[in-house]
């Protein structure tokens, strides 16, 4: 049973503000640019746009659109997919974005030169969004690069996940989401 195999960052991350379920999935794409996974679960079950969706083994993507008893997710293995990550003993934040290649890997782009890591550490969520508590497991650091400009790093991440053996994900909400959420649209009105 999938329920069992809660790891103790999601523990952790349930005691501060989030609540999740489970759900099967009746749908996976692998071989496009953009794929997207289909959910058994919908609005009539708490499920709504924005919220994150992991397994057992790390983070899988993030729920996109919604209807009542169906969720489609975006998943990491999406050209538009982008969470916030860090190299785990390091807060440095950054973005893991999919460049289309091998299902095994993603990206971590713009990480900062003066973060301290090296092959083989761990990346997790960062916990600076609404959708995912940080450190929840991603992948480890498989290769590093400069990136075109020389500012930055550019990361080549082996994920955990196994997208072509995924049959049922956990979907995280944070209880707060709406009142952040409102918040933040609120303050990026205000000072344009």
């Amino acid at each position: 049973n999938s329920e069992t195999l809660l790891n103790d960052s999601l523990v952790k991350s349930i005691d501060s503000g989030y609540k999740f379920l489970t759900a099967n999935i009746i749908n996976n794409s692998l071989n496009s640019v953009n794929n997207f996974i289909t959910l058994n679960k919908g609005s009539d079950d708490g499920v709504r746009p924005e919220m994150g969706v992991f397994n057992s083994d790390g983070i899988v993507g993030v729920v996109y659109l919604t209807s009542k008893n169906r969720s489609i997710v975006i998943p990491l293995l999406n050209s538009k997919s982008s969470i916030s990550c860090r190299v785990k003993g390091s807060e440095s934040f950054c973005s893991l974005s999919w460049d289309g290649g091998d299902t095994r890997y993603s990206n971590l782009i713009d990480l900062p030169r003066y973060a301290q890591f090296e092959k083989g550490d761990t990346v997790v969520t960062s916990g600076f969004s609404s959708i995912f508590p940080g450190d929840l497991p991603v992948g480890t650091v498989e290769r590093i690069e400069d990136s075109a400009d020389g500012m930055f790093y550019t990361v080549r991440v082996k994920l955990f996940v196994d997208f072509s053996r995924l049959t049922s994900v956990f979907i995280v909400g944070n209880d707060d989401y709406e009142e952040q959420s409102q918040l933040e649209q609120e303050i990026t009105k205000k000072l344009k």
